[in-house]
């Protein structure tokens, strides 16, 4: 655990140059309603509606669902800059197509230890909570994570003598099973704009002789044209996993950047959303995609 405390903390200035939205989450009480045309198992587009959670061991974490009673997989969506609400255009798009997604805000920038406490243990609470909103945990639980996110979707996914049943993380509730699928968005595995990390982050799961969560299904989706997180480190991180026994994969997006692959982009030089950015949806059908192959 300390040792991937310090990767960590390593990078801590990770982050997206599109993530710069001062939505208030707090507040949130409906959801756009963009629909975009991937399907999951060929149902919906449905409409979407959005609430916010919380516990006292949490942040606030935002709920979109389908606006239609039904049982769908759920996504813990863990955006890049500690606001759920930056990943808003991604988790419209899983939950038009039959996802609950739950998004927590953490506090990016503070101590590792205060973001690993918000993560974990609003991974646990969603997961004690999920049934009230159609989340179906016989179905594909997925741990989903951008840019820095990204680090921290395979670290909580795959950390299972930590954060799984019996392990020893005990701030809050108890252990829970680790996500089915981990779909790590842009992530930096061996560098951040050109500052070489001293130790390969992904190395944590390479060389850990701690019980791992080889049962995931892992997916690193990088743009073909990330300037920020290079697309080589997503295929050279996806092989050196596969090397340790997982099952993990690289998909490199066509004309994918640092940005548009979770519907950001340019207007007029500032950082704005970018609803039905054909790059976003394709991540979007990747993510559907990867639940879908998971089911049971």
């Amino acid at each position: 655990m300390r040792r991937l405390l310090v990767l960590l903390t390593a990078v801590v200035t990770l982050t997206t140059s599109c993530s710069s939205s001062t939505a208030d989450t707090t507040t949130a009480t409906t959801a756009p309603t963009t629909t975009v045309s991937v399907l999951l198992r060929g149902e919906g587009p449905f409409d979407v509606t959005t609430t916010v959670v919380s516990h006292e061991t949490t942040r606030d974490i935002l709920v979109w669902q389908p606006d239609v009673e039904g049982w769908w997989p759920v996504v813990y969506l863990v955006s890049a800059e500690g606001r759920g609400q930056d990943l808003v255009e991604t988790a419209v798009g899983l939950a038009s197509n039959g996802v609950v997604v739950f998004a927590p805000d953490y506090r990016f920038g503070d101590s590792q230890l205060a973001q690993e406490q918000d993560l974990e243990c609003g991974y646990r609470f969603v997961r004690s909570i999920a049934h009230e909103y159609g989340g179906d945990l016989d179905q594909p639980v997925t741990f989903v994570g951008d840019s820095y996110g990204a680090s921290m979707a395979l670290f909580g996914g795959l950390s299972e003598a930590a954060y799984g049943p019996g392990g020893s993380y005990d701030v809050c509730f108890t252990g829970e099973p680790r996500a089915d699928v981990i779909v790590a968005i842009a992530g930096c595995y061996y560098e951040y704009e050109d500052e070489k990390f001293a130790e390969p982050l992904v190395e944590v799961f390479v060389d850990s002789t701690d019980e791992k969560n080889l049962d995931a299904d892992l997916v690193l989706v990088v743009g073909e044209d990330d300037p920020t997180c290079q697309s080589w480190q997503s295929e050279d991180a996806a092989e050196a996993l596969q090397g340790a026994r997982y099952d993990a994969r690289a998909v490199v997006v066509p004309g994918g950047n640092h940005a548009n692959v979770v519907f950001w982009g340019l207007n007029d030089g500032e950082w704005v959303t970018a609803p039905n950015d054909p790059v976003g949806e394709e991540v979007v059908q990747i993510i559907l995609d990867a639940i879908e192959t998971a089911q049971p």
